[in-house]
């Protein structure tokens, strides 16, 4: 005859086991927990992203402060053109501000987000696409600032211009061949306006804000520097997103929209802003123990991840 206890189970216990919550429903609530958290540590912020980013859309959308002059020619007759640097055709970009600007948002962001199916962190993909943004949109918005203060004719601005002299057009400097675009430019408005704003650039400063710090992100995650000898592979994924950049600025200057030293300095400017982004939201840049920690808060820090070898 069968006792109190059959196949295992204590039949004479009066206490049910309580079903255990499923999986997906845990998962659900711990993620939520996660972004309430990281919401309440960085809403000011966030807030402040957002400030930066409605200051940026107006400034780019006031016009330029600055009077440039420019040659056209020697003398009214000849037609001879002075500063043949600023008389390239107009190509289209390869590129469009827009285009650019997903490229170097969507692909880190997305690199992050596949790396967690190894670092299974939520601190570090919130902290790492929080670093993103703060350098895309600094990098932003200091370039155009110093775009709209300062500018500059691009390569292809005579073309665009389509100068023509009028008869009661007076010029200044040397045997009065300097006008400005207000005196003398017949062309498209728009490309005329653009064609004065073109230092920095600013497709080379948001691909280094984006791509530099994806390979500033992916040599600190891949351990280059505490391993020894590391596989030659990871070098090669931590060069990528450089060369990306380097691609997109390059064809500024080969399309004619830029000069060399526009693009330099933008190329500085999201260099500058990847590295101030990253160094916000991780424990360091440089210190191999810390540079892969992202800055959590003390009660919420997760374990310390590494990709995989």
């Amino acid at each position: 005859m069968a006792g109190p206890e059959h196949n295992g189970y204590n039949m004479t216990s009066t206490t049910k086991e309580r079903p255990r919550p499923r999986m997906g429903k845990q998962t659900f609530s711990q993620f939520g927990h996660k972004l309430l958290t990281f919401f309440k540590e960085t809403w000011r912020s966030i807030l402040a992203l957002c400030v930066m980013g409605a200051v940026t859309a107006g400034v780019w959308t006031a016009p330029h402060t600055h009077t440039r002059l420019f040659p056209v020619t020697f003398f009214q007759e000849s037609g001879d053109i002075v500063w043949t640097q600023f008389a390239y055709p107009y190509t289209e970009p390869v590129f469009s501000s827009l285009a650019a600007a997903l490229v170097c948002i969507i692909i880190p962001i997305a690199i992050i987000l596949l790396a967690q199916i190894w670092l299974r962190s939520f601190c570090d993909a919130a902290n790492g696409i929080l670093g993103l943004v703060y350098s895309l949109v600094t990098g932003t918005c200091l370039q155009v600032i110093i775009k709209k203060t300062i500018g500059g004719l691009r390569p292809h601005f005579l073309t665009v211009c389509q100068p023509v002299i009028p008869q009661e057009a007076i010029g200044v400097g040397y045997q009065n061949i300097m006008f400005t675009a207000e005196q003398v430019c017949t062309g498209d408005k728009d490309r005329i306006r653009n064609a004065l704003e073109s230092f920095p650039s600013g497709h080379s400063e948001i691909a280094f804000a984006g791509f530099f710090y994806l390979s500033i992100w992916l040599f600190t995650h891949l351990r280059i520097q505490s391993r020894y000898r590391p596989g030659y592979w990871r070098m090669v994924a931590c060069c990528l997103p450089t060369l990306l950049a380097t691609y997109l600025a390059s064809t500024l200057v080969l399309g004619y929209h830029h000069h060399g030293y526009d693009v330099i300095f933008g190329v500085l400017i999201g260099i500058l802003t990847s590295l101030f982004g990253y160094r916000m939201v991780y424990k360091s840049v440089w210190n191999k123990r810390l540079n892969a920690v992202p800055s959590c808060h003390d009660n919420h820090e997760e374990k310390e991840t590494i990709l995989p070898k």
